[in-house]
């Protein structure tokens, strides 16, 4: 699984499991990472959004970018991270009140399952 620093933060600890939020800075070209109990929503639905592009207001671009783990703290009170999938987002959700998100990950992850075979599939006829 993917890991990442983030941070500082001075109020997660290890263990923490949320939500990975990614923005981005159209014309400055910087990105941040923010790791919070709440999903990204839409800008203007404002709909919890687990994956994907939320919106773009005064050029920041917001992405939901899935859920994670807070797995060492630095002294410094950045996190390293580690992308969380399967059971553990399920019950994630479920603690955080956001069970219905599940359906999205549960998407992505047919979608990836089905284009893997595709590939497999083509390169066999090859």
């Amino acid at each position: 699984m993917a890991q990442k620093w983030i941070g500082p933060d001075e109020t997660l600890s290890v263990g923490d499991v949320g939500f990975l939020i990614e923005q981005t800075h159209e014309n400055q070209g910087w990105t941040r990472y923010d790791f919070r109990i709440t999903p990204a929503h839409t800008n203007i639905s404002r709909e919890p959004k687990l994956f994907g592009w939320c919106g773009t207001s005064n050029n920041l671009s917001t992405h939901g970018r899935g859920m994670a783990r807070v797995i060492r703290v630095a002294k410094n009170h950045r996190v390293l991270i580690e992308e969380i999938d399967g059971q553990e987002v399920e019950a994630a959700l479920e603690e955080l009140g956001y069970p219905e998100l599940y359906a999205e990950e549960e998407k992505l992850q047919k979608d990836a399952d089905r284009l893997i075979q595709e590939a497999k599939a083509n390169r066999s006829q090859a």
